[in-house]
């Protein structure tokens, strides 16, 4: 029996394959494994680039811009540098306020700030919408640079698809809309009347009659829907008549009310006449004049007849005119030196409260009652000047007014005097309008007239700027710290340079500083010829102030003439009461080196609106039967 080999040989491979050596194979899944690692490295890598792109190649392509996405009052800021943000929002903000601030009541169209321009004297024009657009800047060129990458990155990315809306702080001034709009529609407005005591004589009476005056309803405007109504228009730039409403004003007293106090009223008249008596000197109050005093006043606790105090305190300054002014103390100086100093004098001002509670206490067992007053005392006296460490000059500020009318250069003085010899302490904040007082015809100020609507008006404090302007210089040259100084809404020929310029208008905005000196700081104030001067004297501590000059940038035309009919004219007479002011912005930088090598820098940016010129001219009848406006090209 014969064996056989068994032969294990390959199949024959089709023609044209090659014989590759036997090798394992590589599972399926693996090839995917590796592709999917492949394509994850190349994506990581991608995103680390674009995330890295984001965090700081994004940060380093908007440098010293702002990211885009970013709005402020609704103007796109995408990509601006700071200066020119601050001209875009400002841009904005003259093209919305060029109308003014405008209300309708009544058939009437009344105008704020478009059409309120002085007549002589362009500081009684005023805003009565402002904004922060400094603020406004740096909030928006802070946007997407808080310090955290993540958070940054993930606000400049949302920024592109929903823009960011930031605010700039907006003030209006409520209290001035309010003044401005009754002094064009108070004929309208009646206020509510309380009942009174109304005390009288007939003729050849020897008794007085006393009637109880019957209460009467009125009208008030209804001013928080209209502010409400102002503040939104002021947050979204766009501006356009607010139509006032009104509601009826009711009374707080009424006949009924007062009718049983009647007898009351008798029996405190029955104690006139009685005498007043100050320093010696007796002053006697007629029936007449005490009867005038008598009235129903209402306290927190109860109706009572007795004294108005506001009715006694004008008629006893009337009656006695015993106050004295106190007067600052002055000095002569020479060649930079106190030479002749002249202590102040003592002044005296009544007690009204003290006063009136003296006579009202004892109007039932007397009837002749002292006049109450106190001293008080100048502001510099004796040996003050040497005490108070106020030795030398330590700044000096000066402003030029010449070509002032006439009740503009009185204003001034009258603001010169109230300046000169004010002492401000150590670490104490002045504050013109403080120091200045109310703006009344009483302390002296004079009017001027100012356009309102279609009408010339009167107004007070032509000249007020005069007096903040060279403050505002003086106290920079002194090295002061400055807390609040606003530029005028446009350039004015008396404060050249631009930039150089402080507002300041009854009851804002102030001009205000700090005395942050060891010693108190005494200003002494004067005119010559055309110019106004302030000295700061004190003691020098080593600071060295350096002030500008001042940068003027983006200079823009006036706009056309504007052109208000009136009646107050004979027809076809024009009566132009403000030349054009052409818009710019100024940088004013300020540096202050202290001895003790620190050193304080800021720079005060200054907006000035272009401004039209503005005409009366006479006609007949009014256009739309209320006045209107038109405009040509601008001369």
């Amino acid at each position: 029996m014969s064996k056989h080999k068994e032969k294990h040989e390959h199949p024959a491979k089709p023609e044209g394959e090659h014989h590759e050596e036997h090798r394992p194979a590589t599972p399926a899944g693996a090839h995917t494994a590796i592709m999917w690692t492949i394509v994850a490295a190349a994506s990581f890598a991608v995103l680390c680039g674009l995330g890295a792109f984001g965090v700081f190649g994004y940060e380093r392509l908007y440098a010293n811009r702002i990211f885009p996405g970013v709005r402020v009052l609704g103007v796109r800021l995408d990509g601006l540098t700071t200066n020119e943000a601050r001209d875009a929002l400002h841009t904005a903000i003259d093209h919305a306020m060029k109308d003014g601030v405008r209300f309708a009541y009544g058939g009437r169209d009344i105008t704020l700030g478009g059409s309120t321009v002085a007549q002589n004297d362009p500081d009684l024009s005023r805003d009565y919408v402002t904004y922060d657009v400094d603020g406004a800047v740096v909030a928006a060129m802070s946007f997407g640079r808080s310090g955290n990458a993540i958070r940054d990155t993930l606000a400049r990315w949302i920024a592109r698809a929903h823009p960011a809306k930031l605010s700039a702080a907006t003030q209006v001034d409520e209290n001035g809309v309010r003044n401005a709009v009754m002094k064009s529609i108070g004929d309208l407005v009646a206020p509510a009347e309380d009942a009174r005591i109304d005390i009288g004589w007939n003729a050849g009476a020897a008794t007085p009659r006393i009637d109880i005056i019957d209460a009467k309803s009125g009208k008030e405007i209804r001013w928080q829907p209209a502010f409400e109504a102002l503040h939104r228009q002021a947050d979204a730039l766009r501006f356009s008549p607010i139509e006032l409403t009104d509601a009826v004003a009711e009374p707080k007293l009424f006949a009924d009310d007062i009718r049983p106090l009647k007898t009351d009223a008798e029996a405190l008249l029955a104690r006139a006449p009685i005498t007043l008596t100050y320093d010696g000197t007796t002053y006697d109050v007629s029936k007449e004049r005490f009867a005038e005093w008598i009235n129903a006043v209402q306290s927190d606790r109860s109706l009572s007849v007795t004294i108005d105090p506001e009715r006694f305190a004008k008629s006893i300054r009337e009656l006695a005119p015993i106050e004295v002014e106190a007067k600052k103390g002055s000095f002569a100086v020479t060649d930079g030196k106190i030479m002749d100093f002249e202590a102040g004098t003592t002044g005296i001002a009544i007690d009204d409260a003290a006063t009136l509670n003296g006579l009202l206490d004892g109007i039932w067992t007397t009837s002749t009652f002292p006049i109450i007053a106190h001293r008080v005392e100048a502001a510099l006296g004796g040996n003050d000047p040497e005490r108070l460490g106020i030795k030398e000059i330590i700044g000096i500020g000066t402003s030029n007014f010449g070509g002032s009318p006439s009740n503009r250069r009185k204003n001034i003085a009258t603001g010169v005097m109230k300046v000169n010899g004010t002492i401000i302490a150590p670490g104490e904040e002045f504050s013109m309008l403080k120091t200045l007082g109310e703006i009344t015809a009483e302390n002296g100020w004079l009017p001027e007239l100012v356009i309102k609507g279609n009408k010339t008006t009167p107004e007070l404090g032509g000249g007020l700027c005069q007096i903040g302007t060279t403050m505002f210089r003086s106290a920079l040259n002194a090295g002061m710290k400055i807390t609040e100084r606003r530029n005028h809404s446009y350039r004015v020929s008396y404060y050249e340079p631009a930039g150089t310029d402080a507002t300041i208008y009854d009851p804002a905005p102030d001009m205000k500083w700090v005395n942050d000196t060891s010693a108190h700081i005494l200003i002494h104030a004067y005119i010559k010829g055309d110019i106004v001067t302030y000295e700061f004297w004190g003691t020098k501590d080593g600071r060295r102030a350096t002030v500008g000059p001042p940068k003027i940038t983006g200079t823009t035309p006036a706009p056309p003439k504007k052109v208000i009919e009136t009646l107050d004219l004979k027809p076809g007479q024009t009566k132009c009461t403000e030349s054009a002011h052409a818009g710019a912005n100024a940088e004013l930088p300020y540096k202050v080196e202290y001895a003790d090598g620190t050193v304080h820098e800021e720079t005060f940016f200054s907006h000035y609106r272009p401004w039209q010129a503005v005409c009366l001219v006479g006609v007949e009848k009014l256009s739309d039967g209320s006045g209107s406006t038109s405009s040509t090209a601008a001369e």
